[in-house]
């Protein structure tokens, strides 16, 4: 009796997507594997052994299906709106201003806009320790 281990590898691979939906691994690991997988068919086929890397290729487009899976429920879970916990006590009123911070400490900190860093221009600095008396000016001549 031969054992199916392409059957065994697709199951081991679904128990890891399901595992690492719900505890949200990197959905990059099995395309990371993938690629591994992928020089060791290149070395085998290049050994010879074309029954073998026909095998690990299988093996390698199932891993890369199974990532992009994960690539795409973790892209589903990151557009979908959050909803707004609630304490079971009476609302509150935010006013805008406080509303707006709120949103704004939840984003990535590149997904901030950068107005509003700085309340009052800072003056501009020509050159550091240089007086602007001794810059000559075009037409004068000192005596």
């Amino acid at each position: 009796m031969t054992v199916p281990y392409l059957l065994l590898f697709v199951v081991l691979l679904a128990v890891y997507l399901v595992y690492s939906a719900w505890v949200r691994l990197d959905p990059r690991y099995p395309i990371v594997a993938a690629l591994a997988l992928l020089i060791v068919t290149a070395v085998l086929d290049a050994a010879g052994e074309s029954a073998s890397s026909n095998t690990f290729a299988e093996y390698v487009f199932i891993l890369l299906a199974g990532g992009i899976v994960l690539l795409l429920l973790d892209h589903a879970r990151e557009s979908r709106p959050k909803p707004a916990r609630t304490t079971g006590s009476a609302p509150q009123v935010l006013s805008d201003h406080t509303a707006a911070q709120a949103t704004d400490e939840r984003k990535r900190p590149a997904d901030q806009t950068l107005d509003g860093l700085q309340k009052e221009p800072v003056a501009l600095v020509d050159a550091a320790g240089r007086d602007r008396d001794q810059d000559e000016q075009p037409g004068e001549r000192q005596p």
